[in-house]
């Protein structure tokens, strides 16, 4: 009977601890706070400042992708990464749980703003050009 009732208060014990682990573990999970659009322009500017550049290039569905790859290398070279961006003919209306989205549309417009004031807007279209060049040029060689 002894060993009977010590197994019951070692197993409450666990349960004890079981429940104050999950308590701990459930209070300490901080929720991660979404910039708003002020902030994100802010965070663009600094990362910007620091020479990470991010040039997001938006596309249809139907536009022609096949010299993306080169357009992507001429960027390299001076040191500007290319995200691909799908846009798509919908609303641009945000409802309250794509606080995410406009965080981040606000970073990307405000990144692409400063890399055109930096390099002109002629840069980039004439990347564009270039790279459909050499792409055409990478299929003749084929």
């Amino acid at each position: 009977m002894k060993n009977f009732v010590g197994f019951f208060s070692f197993q409450r014990s666990l349960n004890i601890l079981l429940v104050l682990n999950l308590v701990l573990f459930f209070s300490c999970k901080k929720e991660q706070k979404i910039p708003n659009c002020e902030e994100a322009r802010k965070i663009a500017k600094s990362d910007f400042e620091k020479r990470k550049y991010i040039y997001y290039d938006y596309q249809y569905l139907t536009d022609d992708k096949s010299s993306n790859k080169e357009f992507a290398e001429i960027l390299k070279k001076e040191n500007i990464n290319v995200i691909y961006k799908t846009k798509y003919p919908i609303s641009d209306v945000i409802v309250p749980e794509e606080k995410i989205e406009e965080s981040k549309k606000c970073y990307q417009i405000m990144m692409n703003y400063q890399l055109e004031a930096k390099f002109g807007n002629l840069f980039f279209d004439s990347a564009r050009i270039e790279s459909k060049k050499i792409h055409l040029q990478n299929l003749k060689i084929k």
